[in-house]
C-alpha cells in the first residue's frame, strides 16, 4: 500500500471525527441503474440515426457526440468497480453487462474492475504497482520517437485504431518489466459470457440496423479510449500529480453533470464507498478538506497536451509542472 493511499485513509477518519454525518452516505446506490439504461438506449438511438449516413459522417458523429455519450457510460464502469450500484458480486456483474449493451468492449470493463481497486486505490502514485502511471520505457520512446505520436494520432481516429496502435506499440516497446501491476483474479466463465454476448450484441446489431451501425459503437468506444478522447483524455490527466498533498486533483467544472460527479476525484479516494451522487454533499460538508482543484477544465488540460503534439511528459505524472509553467508563460 503506498503512501498517497495511507493519507486519503488517516484524512478520511479525521474527516469522519469531525463530521460523522458522513457515514450516512456509504453504501451502493441503485437508481444509479435508471441512468445506465437511458444512456444505453441513446446509444442505439444514436446507431439508428447513423445507420444510413455515409460513413465518414458516422465518424464525424462519434468524435463530436458518441464519446462523449460513452464516457458518461464508462464513469458507471468506475462506480461498478467500487461495488456502488447494484449490490454484490452479482449485481455488479448485471450492471457491467447492462452498461456493455450500449458500450460493447468484449469484457475490458472486467479488466478494469479487477485491477482498479487493487492496482490504483491502493498503491496511489505508486509507479510499479498503480497502473494508471504510462510506462516509463515507453513515455521515453515518444519522446524520443515523436515521429510516433503522429503516426498513432493518426491511427486513433479510425474506427478499432487506438486498439491496433496499442498492440504495435507494445511490440515495438514492450512494457517495463520493473512493474509489478497485479489485480484481482477474473473468471474465466464471466469473461467468456462476456465476449459471447458481445458478438451476439453486433450479430444483432448487424441484423437490425446494419454494419454502419456497428461502425458507430466501434468508432465511439475508439475515440473514447484514443488521443481523441477529449474528455477522458483530460480527466485522466487531471486526477492525479506529484506536487500536492495526496496527488489528487478535483474538477469542479459543469462536466460533472454530464459525466455524473467523476469530477469529485479527491472526494472519491478519500471515501471510494460514496456513490457519485452523494459526492458533492461531502464538499459541502466538510470543505476546509477539499481544495485540490485543478487549474483546467478536462477540455483544458487535454489541449494542453496536444499543444505538446501528444508529449507523454506533459501528460502523465513524471513532469505535470511543466503544463502550469506553460499555461503561466
Amino acid at each position: 500500500m503506498s503512501s498517497d493511499y495511507h493519507w486519503h485513509v488517516e484524512r478520511s477518519k479525521k474527516i469522519l471525527n469531525e463530521h460523522p454525518e458522513i457515514k450516512r452516505y456509504f453504501g451502493n446506490y441503485s437508481w444509479s441503474i435508471i441512468f445506465i439504461v437511458i444512456l444505453v438506449a441513446v446509444q442505439w438511438f444514436m446507431a439508428w440515426l447513423v445507420h444510413d449516413l455515409p460513413w465518414w459522417t458516422v465518424g464525424l458523429i462519434a468524435l463530436f457526440l458518441g464519446q462523449f455519450i460513452m464516457h458518461s457510460l464508462a464513469t458507471f464502469i468506475h462506480e461498478a468497480s467500487h461495488n456502488l450500484i447494484l449490490r454484490g458480486r452479482w449485481g455488479t456483474l448485471v450492471s457491467l453487462f447492462i452498461i456493455e449493451l450500449g458500450a460493447p468492449s468484449f469484457g475490458k470493463s472486467l479488466d478494469y474492475l479487477s485491477v482498479h481497486g487493487p492496482a490504483h486505490h491502493l498503491h496511489l502514485n505508486d509507479y510499479q504497482k498503480d497502473y494508471e502511471w504510462q510506462d516509463k520505457k515507453q513515455a521515453a520512446y515518444l519522446v524520443a520517437h515523436p515521429h510516433w505520436r503522429f503516426i498513432s494520432g493518426f491511427l486513433h481516429l479510425l474506427p478499432g485504431g487506438s486498439v491496433v496502435s496499442d498492440l504495435i506499440f507494445s511490440w515495438i516497446v514492450p512494457s517495463d518489466t520493473y512493474r509489478e501491476i497485479k489485480g484481482a483474479k477474473k473468471s474465466i466463465s464471466t469473461v467468456m459470457i462476456f465476449i459471447l454476448s458481445n458478438l451476439f450484441f453486433y450479430v444483432l446489431v448487424w441484423q437490425l440496423l446494419g454494419w454502419k451501425a456497428i461502425l458507430y459503437f466501434l468508432w465511439c468506444l475508439t475515440i473514447m479510449t484514443g488521443h481523441w478522447g477529449v474528455t477522458f483524455r483530460g480527466q485522466s490527466i487531471s486526477e492525479h500529480h506529484n506536487f500536492q498533498d495526496g496527488k489528487t486533483y478535483s474538477t469542479y467544472h459543469w462536466t460533472n453533470f454530464v459525466f455524473f460527479n467523476t469530477g469529485y476525484h479527491d472526494e472519491h479516494h478519500t471515501f471510494p464507498n460514496v456513490a457519485w451522487v452523494h459526492l458533492p454533499k461531502i464538499r459541502q460538508i466538510a470543505p476546509e478538506y477539499f481544495k485540490n482543484e485543478s487549474p483546467h477544465s478536462y477540455f483544458g488540460w487535454w489541449w494542453l497536451w496536444v499543444r505538446s503534439i501528444f508529449n507523454p511528459e506533459q501528460s502523465n505524472r513524471y513532469s505535470a509542472e511543466k503544463i502550469l509553467v506553460q499555461k503561466k508563460a
